[in-house]
């Protein structure tokens, strides 16, 4: 009877010590993949957002003032912009039809950064709009920067850079909404 009831208090001893291991590998691997998660979806949604600003971009050159037109009788409203809000994106042509449509995956946001009086300002609500010649329209004189990221780690997110010149490229960003 000795002898089984050591073998019962060594098998005890084993499972604490293995549930004690696997909490200690568990309190470092699920921060990671937490932190992995939040980086792909920002990725993801940066690819897809850059994607859709140049398609409107190419869309706004190969269909320039009067070949395009959705049916729009007013020149001003012939236009092909992109706007951006809090749940998605969409590109609009003509009177307002909708070409694409894309909403973001949860509990990530899309804001424009701009400075103004020196500090840093976001607006989550963006129309983009591009001339024939693949230049934005309204920009100013600086460039617009869209910073993507996940809710509450904006250093993790990425940028979207627009020049007046029409360039676009994306970087990491590290601004604080």
């Amino acid at each position: 009877m000795l002898v089984r009831e050591r073998q019962a208090g060594f098998m005890l001893g084993e499972v604490l010590l293995v549930l004690a291991l696997l909490m200690i590998i568990g309190a470092h691997a699920v921060p990671q993949a937490a932190k992995f998660f939040r980086q792909t979806a920002v990725e993801y949604e940066a690819e897809k957002l850059l994607s859709t600003i140049r398609y409107c971009q190419n869309l706004s050159r190969t269909t320039a003032d009067n070949a395009w037109g959705y049916g729009a009788k007013n020149p001003n409203k012939r236009d092909i912009y992109l706007q951006l809000s809090a749940e998605g994106n969409q590109i609009f042509a003509g009177e307002g039809d909708i070409i694409v449509s894309h909403n973001y995956l949860p509990q990530v946001n899309v804001v424009k950064v701009y400075q103004e009086n020196g500090k840093n300002h976001y607006d989550d609500l963006v129309n983009l709009a591009f001339n024939a010649n693949g230049q934005p329209k309204s920009l100013g004189k600086n460039m617009m920067t869209i910073l993507i990221y996940y809710q509450g780690y904006p250093a993790e997110g990425q940028k979207i850079m627009i020049s007046k010149g029409g360039r676009i490229r994306m970087e990491r960003g590290n601004d604080e909404p």
